[in-house]
């Protein structure tokens, strides 16, 4: 599952970018300050009408219903827009775009290249097919979307994070685990946390959306009753805590959603960073980041880290693999693949 032939990150373009992505974990903040840096002028739109909980929800399981809700703000927005600036459109998931207003941003843009880009497996992204036939590139993170569908494969990247004037922290921890809970993922860290005993030390900070939110998993996820106390919370982590967390453990979990099968951000930062890596997600094995002394894929429904892994010197990520899961290097494929993929089109049969 090498990407080492994707293109490598360039500089001095210029052109204007209308960006539609979630409101995810300020990731769009990430990339659209890259592809500024890169020479690009940026226009962000949310793809949703709201971030209420309610309206995910309804999203997820009225995805017709919802995604109508959104086309008069979108419609307004592209009317105010200079059709001819745009050079490219890169969404990201696209869960909140009907049809109607996919092809209408199709039609208006013409000059455009529109790429589709799915950061979550194609059975979680309700409605998606519904939208393809306006873009000229699809690319998604999951290995086995892009092989089954014929679609680009394109991992996450490491976002760019500031490195720390500090001297080095002893290391208080053998793993952390710092994010939100969905499906199974506490019950893993419950079984773990039991299979490491007294001889594994790990921090976990699970978060959750609202107290609602925990309310309702604790009716279905008898774990949460037994959390050591300080591990749940509602509130989010500050990132500068969470750098200092990571610094002072000597490896990451990750357990990605049952659904899932590419790797989360969390994975790519965390090897990039020269961190250790905790994996459900068995994938890893077929990834060009992969190293025996980086990486261990755990059961789970029996996780276990073995001593040997955890003591082991980490394998240096070679610097071509560091710009190839940059935020640059993944902007500057997704743009060529959908530039590439227009040109084909316009060019005909």
């Amino acid at each position: 599952m090498s990407i080492a032939d994707a293109a490598p990150p360039v500089g001095g373009l210029s052109g204007h970018v209308l960006l539609v992505s979630p409101l995810t974990f300020s990731y769009h903040v990430s990339i659209s300050e890259t592809l500024s840096l890169m020479g690009y002028n940026v226009t962000w739109w949310d793809d949703r009408a709201s971030n209420a909980i309610w309206y995910k929800l309804a999203l997820r399981l009225l995805p017709s219903l919802t995604a109508r809700c959104c086309e008069r703000a979108f419609l307004r927005r592209l009317r105010e827009l200079n059709p001819s600036s745009i050079t490219h459109v890169l969404v990201v998931k696209g869960e909140g775009l009907s049809r109607h207003v996919a092809l209408h941003i199709r039609r208006t843009l013409q000059t455009a290249s529109m790429g589709l880009y799915l950061w979550d497996g194609v059975e979680n992204v309700k409605g998606v097919a519904n939208i393809l036939p306006a873009f000229d590139s699809v690319a998604t993170f999951d290995p086995q979307d892009a092989q089954t569908l014929g679609w680009a494969y394109q991992p996450l990247f490491a976002r760019q994070v500031a490195a720390s004037q500090e001297g080095p922290l002893a290391v208080l921890y053998d793993w952390c685990f710092v994010g939100t809970i969905h499906s199974d993922r506490h019950r893993v860290i419950h079984r773990l946390r039991q299979q490491g005993g007294t001889q594994m030390r790990s921090f976990v900070f699970a978060f959750f959306q609202s107290p609602l939110v925990l309310a309702l998993r604790k009716l279905t996820d008898w774990t949460l009753w037994v959390a050591p106390k300080g591990t749940l919370s509602t509130q989010s982590m500050k990132a500068a805590d969470v750098a200092q967390i990571v610094r002072q453990s000597r490896a990451v979990l990750d357990v990605e959603h049952p659904r899932q099968r590419g790797f989360t951000m969390r994975t790519i930062e965390t090897l990039l960073a020269g961190k250790k890596l905790v994996t459900t997600n068995e994938h890893i094995l077929d990834s060009d980041l992969y190293h025996p002394s980086r990486a261990h894929v755990i059961s789970r429904a029996t996780p276990n880290i073995p001593a040997e892994f955890v003591g082991q010197p980490f394998a240096e990520i070679p610097h071509a693999l560091h710009l190839v899961y940059s935020c640059e290097g993944w902007a500057t494929k997704l743009l060529g693949l959908q530039d590439a993929a227009r040109a084909r089109r316009a060019m005909g049969p």
